[in-house]
């Protein structure tokens, strides 16, 4: 490897290391820290690294995506500096590598893919991008570029890596120690995929799902929870929202787990389609998913069209009627009602409510006279809950 060409990868893996340790630091403090300040990379509701860090998405195998990023970021600078520290005498074990730079090529282009993929998730799924997850994207795309050997295709790098690969695990004490770190690393990935230690938004999700048919009797109409309730939460919600979903995730554990606790679910689509309001394309489709909760409603099916829409995420109008299908909705009443004059009124109606009350953004919270903009952690939301007056259901 030239000399200049390990400056560069160098000075771009540092850079791809401060900034996935300032992304652990974010994935921490939206996940785990109460009262934790929205972050420098919390600009909107469409670039929100906070948002993206709460989502189920940023994390795999139960550990979060920015951990990941350290550990790659410090493989690309091992096999950076594998020839200096082949001339060390305990480290002559690593004479084995005997083509980093096509290692890093094919580490760092199949890293970028795999970026590719989870950048099309932030935008199609969470519908909010973290820009700085973004950044290092481009940073291992950069690598790769950096470290491909000039006059080598690519399909020769991916050839070279493989055979040295082969050649390696040929060797007993390669091999050994391969299947070693395999076993230690599936101990460690088991551990925390099964108890999501490191990922809490998972297990949130995991008790979501188990809860979802033990509300339906607290269901009625737009509300959620006793219906003789004395703490009323009001939420106004987009459903191409991502901090919507997880409010709307927090709530139903909510109602679950209080028992004088009521939450009234306000519809405020962020998109031009029906939102004066709106200066340029935002949340699209918002006003079409919104039509369908509203028409849901008429079949006394709102909260199950609400759960269709945040978790299954159809982005059409077909979408939307299939997954309603497979729900027992009346499809007929149910895209009739979708496009009625009288729920592009209560479309209309709901958004002037929801400026009344002074809703800029969504998710927004009224808890009594309380306003959250944004939704925290879940003990941050109990607790305001309870401060509020709320009252915890025997064994929870």
């Amino acid at each position: 490897m030239t000399k200049n060409k390990r400056i560069i990868i160098t000075a771009l893996c540092l850079i791809g290391l401060a900034l996935s340790i300032e992304l652990c630091f974010v994935y921490y403090n939206a996940n785990f820290a109460i009262n934790a300040k929205p972050s420098i990379c919390a600009i909107n509701e469409s670039m929100n690294c906070d948002g993206v860090a709460k989502t189920q998405y940023s994390q795999a195998f139960g550990v979060p995506l920015s951990m990941w990023g350290i550990l790659l970021y410090l493989i690309f600078l091992f096999f950076t500096y594998i020839d200096k520290l082949q001339n060390l005498k305990f480290m002559s074990f690593f004479k084995i590598f005997k083509n980093p730079s096509s290692y890093i090529f094919c580490i760092g282009l199949l890293s970028f893919i795999l970026s590719m993929i989870l950048g099309s998730i932030s935008i199609f799924a969470i519908h909010s991008i973290c820009i700085f997850c973004f950044m290092t994207y481009f940073i291992d795309l950069l690598i790769a570029i950096t470290s491909k050997t000039k006059g080598i295709s690519i399909a020769e790098e991916i050839k070279i890596s493989f055979k040295d690969f082969i050649d390696a695990v040929k060797q007993k004490k390669y091999l050994i120690s391969l299947i070693t770190v395999i076993l230690i690393a599936a101990s460690i990935l088991t551990y925390t995929s099964i108890t999501n230690v490191l990922a809490p938004q998972v297990a949130e999700r995991k008790a979501y799902n188990k809860e979802l048919k033990s509300y339906e009797h607290l269901a009625n109409g737009y509300e959620l929870g006793s219906k003789d309730a004395n703490v009323v939460v009001h939420e106004y919600i987009d459903f191409n929202c991502g901090g919507c979903y997880l409010a709307n995730v927090y709530l139903h554990r909510i109602v679950n787990e209080f028992s004088n606790v009521k939450v009234i679910q306000h519809n405020v689509p962020l998109d031009i389609q029906c939102n004066k309001n709106m200066q340029h394309e935002g949340h699209k489709n918002s006003c079409l998913k919104t039509s369908y909760a509203l028409a849901a409603e008429k079949q006394n099916k709102y909260w199950q069209m609400a759960d269709i829409l945040f978790q299954k995420g159809p982005q059409t109008e077909k979408e939307i009627l299939e997954q309603a299908k497979s729900a027992n909705f009346d499809i007929n009443k149910l895209k009739e009602d979708a496009h009625s004059d009288k729920i592009k009124k209560e479309i209309e109606d709901s958004i002037a409510d929801a400026d009344s009350k002074d809703v800029v953004g969504t998710p927004t919270l009224y808890i009594g006279i309380r306003k959250l903009m944004g939704v925290g952690s879940y003990l941050e939301l109990k607790q305001i809950i309870i401060q509020s007056g709320g009252k915890e259901k025997v064994g929870n």
